[in-house]
Formats: structure tokens, sequence, C-alpha cells
């Protein structure tokens, strides 16, 4: 800990740190390091900075004004989540786990002090809610000289973004005004947010129930976002950290049972929705236990649709559909996957493996489609590397930056693309400019991007039943490698591709769907085809 720094900043959680103070020297073994400094600024943010190469390397952190414990939202930098590693752990007044990154350099764990050191948060009145006419809002200062800036789409403003508010003004339409106030020589206030849905609303609630693990907890924002749309989903969720559907199946009659039983009977039967997180590479053992959720399912929903969530990876890419060991119907080799890319395809490709032994087993009723959440984080990737994303540098660390909390799991705006896919699906409609991204950091430019690439990704994708098959075919992929990398384009805009490497012949729905990058490897035949809602596929690349 030794050049470890105690730094304090009025801008955000990651910009604009002052240092406050330097632990000069190591503590004596199973003792406390205390640091005594005085400050005439208050600080919102205030963070320890881990020197160069500790990994963080933290177990317990406290900040106090005088006597008084100080209390916040805390944040790290992301970190990997394995038991007792997490920022989290630095908070977590244990001292037996600690935050250590996979990451030697630039760790951080800090505290948001909200409105205990900074510009009170605004008050909006009336409340958000349902209402059948048009509502007169009014924003007002709790920090007396403070003045207001507001939006109506859900992004926080800052001192340059957003409206100036005035005088009371009346919302016609639905909307999400996010509220924060600021005054000279404090921190902006936290955002003051409420949403308004006006008149007769025009999406019905979704009966819907998930099973899963913490990603599906990440998708369980769901239920806030779909709010700012006019719509309600209650989103009753069985969860177990990190399990497989078999660990769900068996728990719930054992051990979990009474998580089970609450969720289960926090359900509105009959189901218009019902999803399931498969992880298990054990593909005969995946396709089982989640052909028994449906059956059971089925016994008081018989209509329901069921989706298979497919899930990002973690950041050491180390499963086996990574190392390419899990086999594919619908190639005869599957290859490494040596990107984040191409592991969000290698994903894509075992969930759909799982869809058909479902489908061989015949559940009954509708056939179980997919959610491809994993090409919507591979492509916000290739954007973020490409610097196609708006306010955000290329590279690894800003794209986790961006959407993650820490090496598995997102924060609020990751959670906010998930969602978007999820929308995009079960509505069959574009989210743009529905659901909006209340709790993010995401400005207007990043929300439009994602919102657009979510919308994409989904009406691209043939599984999820938007796809309107054509007449006029793609223009034929065209292919360059610089000998390290391979990159797919078309004359045709917009268009997505599949791939094989195998010399297998690739289709819309066959073969990895590409997501920016393929590697070069021993070996290798590429063949690809692009495809596009509305277009015919094209001829395929490669073909002899």
């Amino acid at each position: 800990m030794v050049g470890g720094k105690f730094t304090g900043s009025n801008v955000s959680a990651f910009d604009g740190y002052t240092v406050l103070a330097e632990i000069k020297t190591a503590p004596q073994p199973g003792a406390w390091t205390e640091l005594a400094f005085t400050n005439a600024v208050p600080y919102r943010w205030v963070r320890y900075e881990a020197p160069a190469g500790s990994h963080g390397n933290i177990a317990e952190l406290e900040f106090y004004a005088g006597q008084r414990r100080l209390a916040g939202a805390g944040f790290g930098s992301p970190g990997y989540l394995r038991p007792g590693v997490h920022w989290k752990g630095a908070f977590d007044r244990k001292t037996e786990t600690f935050f250590n990154s996979n990451d030697a350099d630039g760790q951080f764990v800090g505290l948001d002090l909200g409105d205990q050191a900074s510009t009170s948060r605004p008050a909006i009145t009336p409340d958000g809610g349902d209402w059948d006419q048009p509502q007169r809002v009014t924003l007002a200062p709790r920090t007396p000289g403070a003045t207001i800036r507001y939006t109506l789409d859900g992004t926080a403003p800052d001192a340059h973004t957003g409206q100036m508010y005035a005088a009371p003004f009346t919302v016609t339409t639905n909307a999400t005004i996010t509220a924060v106030a600021f005054k000279d020589g404090l921190a902006p206030s936290p955002a003051a947010a409420v949403t308004f849905l006006i008149g007769k609303q025009r999406l019905v609630p979704l009966r819907s129930f998930h099973v899963g693990n913490s990603l599906t907890r990440n998708a369980s924002q769901f239920s806030t976002f779909i709010r700012t749309a006019g719509g309600v989903d209650t989103f009753p969720q069985y969860l177990i950290g990190g399990a497989t559907t078999e660990r769900l199946w068996n728990g719930k009659d054992s051990d979990q049972k009474a998580t089970w039983d609450t969720a289960w009977n926090a359900a509105q039967h009959p189901l218009d929705i019902f999803t399931m997180q498969p992880r298990d590479f054990d593909l005969a053992r995946e396709a089982d236990y989640c052909t028994r959720f449906i059956r059971l399912v089925r016994e008081k929903s018989p209509e329901v649709q069921p989706w298979l969530y497919a899930e990002w990876v973690e950041k050491d890419r180390v499963r086996p559909t990574d190392k390419g060991l899990v086999p594919s119907s619908q190639m005869k080799k599957t290859f490494p996957a040596l990107t984040w890319q191409e592991s969000m395809g290698a994903m894509l490709l075992y969930v759909e493996e799982v869809q058909r032994q479902i489908a061989a087993r015949n559940p009954g009723g509708k056939r179980p489609r997919v959610i491809p959440t994993c090409l919507a984080l591979g492509w916000a990737r290739t954007l973020v590397d490409r610097g196609q994303m708006p306010g955000t540098a290329p590279g690894e660390a800003s794209f986790y930056a961006m959407l993650f909390e820490d090496h598995v799991h997102v924060n609020q705006s990751g959670c906010y693309l998930v969602s978007l896919t999820w929308y995009a699906a079960f509505l069959r409609e574009s989210p743009e400019g529905r659901m909006l991204p209340v709790g993010t950091a995401l400005n207007a430019a990043q929300t439009q991007t994602l919102t657009q690439l979510a919308w994409d990704t989904v009406k691209n994708y043939p599984d999820c039943g938007l796809y309107e098959e054509g007449t006029v075919p793609c223009a034929t992929p065209k292919v360059v490698s610089d000998g390290k990398a391979i990159t797919l384009s078309s004359a045709t805009p917009g268009a997505w591709f599949r791939y094989t490497l195998d010399g297998t012949v690739p289709t819309r729905m066959n073969g990895t769907v590409y997501c920016g990058v393929i590697s070069v490897q021993p070996g290798i035949h590429v063949k690809a085809v692009a495809y596009k809602s509305g277009l015919a596929d094209s001829a395929v690349y490669g073909q002899e």
C-alpha cells in the first residue's frame, strides 16, 4: 500500500481528482493504517488509488468525518469477481475478504457520498407515475442558490448538457425527467429522476418468469427500464449465484426450495415469457434440465414462449467455448476464440446447440428462441475498439469502464444494453425513444448508439422472429487479412455475416456470427455469407 493515495473529486467517480493524502510507510502487522487530513473543500467522490503493480490489494477501507464513519454508494475499478476479490470486499467490514484485481495498475475503490457532500438533489413535483392528463412539472432546489438542469430522455445532465430550468413546464407525452442541481464550490447533486406515463398506455404488462444466476440478475433491471416505455414486468426470478440449470432444478426441491416457492408464487400465471440461462457445457445435460423446466412451466402456461438468454463470458475467456472444445452440429470443427468478439460468437453457437437439443427432446408448445445479448456485447466491444462509441476512447479498459462493474458483471449502463436486447426480442419493436437509460452514466449519443445496436442485433438475428426474407441478395462478403486478423465487409450497408473456419458452407442460420474480427489461426479455411433482414443471402465467399 505504500504509495497509495487518497483523493477527492467533485467532477465524477472517474475524473477530476485531487490528492488529499498519501501512504508513506507500511503499517505494523495486524494494525490499521490511519491517516488524518483536513481539507476546506467537501468532496462528493472520495477514493483510494492503489500504487502501481499492487492489483488493488486492500482488505478494508473506511472514511470518517471526525468520529463519524461515512456511508455512501461504493464504486471501484473493474476487478474479477471471485469470492473475496471484488472491490465490494473493501466495504463489507470483513478483513478476510479483499479487493485484488487481475490488472496490476490503475486500481481504485471509493465512495460516492451523495447528498452528504454535494449540492442536494432537487425536488420534482408531482411524483411520476400514470396520469390521465398532461402534467405541469415543477423543479425546486434544496440547496439555496443552486441551479437545475434537466433532461426528458433519461440521461443525467451535467454542467453543459440538458436544459436549464427556469419555470414550470408541461409534460404531454411519456417522459423520464432527470434533474441535477449545481452550485459553485460544491459537487453536482445526485440525479433525481421520475417517469411520467401520460394517457392510455400502449404496452400491456408482461407476465414473465426467469431462472438463472447473477447475469440474469443483471437482466432484471429490465423491469426498471421497461417502465420508462410504459410497460410493466415485475420480473419474478429464481436465481442461484453461478449456478447451472441442473443446480437450479435440483435446488428448487432441496436447499433452495423457499427461494423457488417465493419466486414461483410471485409469477402471474399463465406466463407470456419464460427465460433460462444456459451455461453447462455438457450439452446433453444442459438441454435435459432446460427441457425439464420448460415442461414444468407449461403445466400452468401451455402457451408460454421460452427464451434462452445467450450471456457473455468473463474477461479472461477460459470457458470451453473459448477454447473451441464444445462441438456444434453447425460445423465439423470448432476453433479457439482468440478475441472477445469471437468468444461472443462461440457463446451464441453453444446456446444454439442447446436450443437444437431441446427441440430434439420435443417438450411441446412453442419452440425456445434465443436472446442474442452476447452479439450486442460483441459489437459494443468492436465499436469501442474502432473509436465509434461516442465519448469513449478505444481499448479494452474503456470498454470495461463503460459497461462493466467487474470482469464478469455489467454495471447499470451494461444492464441497459442487456435490457435493450430483451425489449427488442420480447416486444418485437425498436426500443429507440421508448426505453430510457435511467440510472446510467450514458449520454444521449451513447444511448442512441446502444439502442440502435440492440435493435439491429435482434432484427437481423433470424431466430428472434423479426427477420424478413427478400429476393435481392446481399453483396458477397469482402475479406481482408493483415496476417493476424481477418475483417469482413460488404457493399450492402448494414449487412451481417456468418462464417465457418472448417470449410463448412455457412448460411444466415449456420456458422459463427461475425462480431467484427476473426483471428488468423493455423488450418482455417474461411467461408462467409452476408445477410440482412429484407434481403436474400449473398453468395458464399470461399465456396469452391
